[in-house]
């Protein structure tokens, strides 16, 4: 043939015939293993028959993309830029670990771009991972470097490798809040950060958004409240600096900010901190306790009247953290595999 057409060769009989491996990244979506049909007997019905089977196929081939593309994005909606770049270089190392070379990679980019309607030679709409992964096989990892973490990412990586999120250990209610503050801050700055961008009015920002919160009782939410959950935030960038090797690169805009003077004192005043429980109250509980209770819950309500422990830290000790044998009979309030303690300095 004067005209070479992609996937087209000439059979032992002489007549041409298109024949294409089905990609693997839709090989589950796609059940045959290649797309073959017979274009004709001579070169001039091949050319003719041709564009209508080849634009067949690019279509059956885009669908098959464009359902996997969403069956990914059911199963992991909140996806970053920086975990979409992670799951095309693990693709990228499946083709060289199966022996592709660099050509090889190069047809695979071409073959994923091409499955994309085309604007100035760019492919158009293309999911995170199948761009990533296009742009991996072309340049390699080390021209094509990773997008830059953001809080988002900062948040994931700290549910996971320090909350250790997701695993029976892990404490959800711990997991749940530092989920929900770091939410919060991103919502607050109306979008979701690269660390290395995040100025020190951002962080005045999201804490004059914590401040205006009002809580259901019509009161707005506290100081010491706001304090706590900028602590989370401070934390989870600091992590995520160390963990990213960012290094000095980050200075940490939540560290030190002030909290009580800006809230003009409320929150921190005696009148409006959280008292112990009047002595008529405990003594209408003890009685009823005593009454009604069970024998162990009774116990468990001694416990906590007497050291003013949470009710988690009593529940949760063990035979050896109680000494009852020296001059001064106590408990230990140590974490442990069946029980972790709140905060660290509890």
């Amino acid at each position: 043939m004067g005209i070479v057409l992609k996937h087209v060769e000439r059979t032992k009989t002489g007549s041409f015939q298109y024949r294409r491996r089905v990609p693997k990244d839709v090989a589950a979506n796609i059940t045959k293993r290649e797309f073959k049909r017979k274009l004709g007997d001579s070169q001039k019905e091949a050319l003719a028959a041709y564009p209508r089977y080849h634009a067949e196929v690019e279509r059956e081939i885009a669908e098959a993309k464009l359902g996997r593309v969403r069956s990914e994005s059911a199963g992991n909606p909140g996806a970053s830029e920086r975990e979409a770049y992670a799951e095309a270089l693990r693709r990228r190392a499946d083709l060289i670990a199966a022996g592709a070379t660099e050509e090889a990679l190069e047809h695979e980019a071409d073959s994923l771009a091409d499955g994309y309607p085309q604007d100035d030679w760019e492919p158009q709409g293309v999911p995170p991972v199948e761009r990533h992964a296009i742009n991996l096989m072309r340049l390699g990892p080390d021209r094509y470097r990773p997008p830059e973490p953001t809080l988002g990412d900062a948040r994931r990586l700290y549910l996971k490798e320090h909350l250790n999120a997701g695993s029976p250990e892990a404490d959800s209610r711990v997991t749940g809040l530092a989920n929900r503050v770091i939410e919060a801050a991103i919502a607050a700055m109306g979008r979701d950060p690269v660390l290395t961008s995040i100025t020190r009015e951002d962080a005045r920002l999201v804490r004059d958004h914590m401040l205006d919160r009002v809580k259901v009782s019509g009161d707005k939410v506290s100081a010491a409240t706001v304090s706590r959950e900028l602590s989370i935030i401070t934390a989870v960038v600091n992590f995520a600096k160390r963990e990213f090797g960012l290094g000095e690169v980050v200075q940490n805009a939540f560290s030190q900010l002030p909290v009580a003077r800006i809230a003009k004192g409320r929150g921190q005043k005696a009148s409006e901190k959280r008292g112990p429980l009047p002595p008529k109250v405990l003594a209408e509980t003890r009685k009823r306790v005593v009454a009604n209770a069970a024998p162990e819950l009774a116990l468990v309500w001694r416990l906590v009247e007497g050291t003013g422990c949470r009710i988690a830290e009593v529940t949760g000790l063990r035979a050896e953290d109680v000494d009852a044998s020296g001059d001064l009979p106590h408990i230990r309030i140590e974490p442990h595999d069946l029980r972790r303690l709140k905060t660290e300095s509890s």
